[in-house]
């Protein structure tokens, strides 16, 4: 009888896709401006 291999991981099938990356990083660097833009109009017009 033929022996039958152990599945093998395949490396594309486990990988994040390349797009789903760039959002989220795109999308991090957006929030992340914003949040900044929001902090600079508070600590503006704050100062007495």
């Amino acid at each position: 009888m033929s022996q039958q291999r152990p599945s093998v991981r395949r490396p594309d099938k486990d990988r994040i896709p390349r797009g789903l990356w760039v959002r989220v990083l795109v999308y991090g660097l957006i929030g992340h401006l914003f949040a900044a833009f929001l902090i600079f109009l508070f600590a503006v017009g704050g100062g007495d």
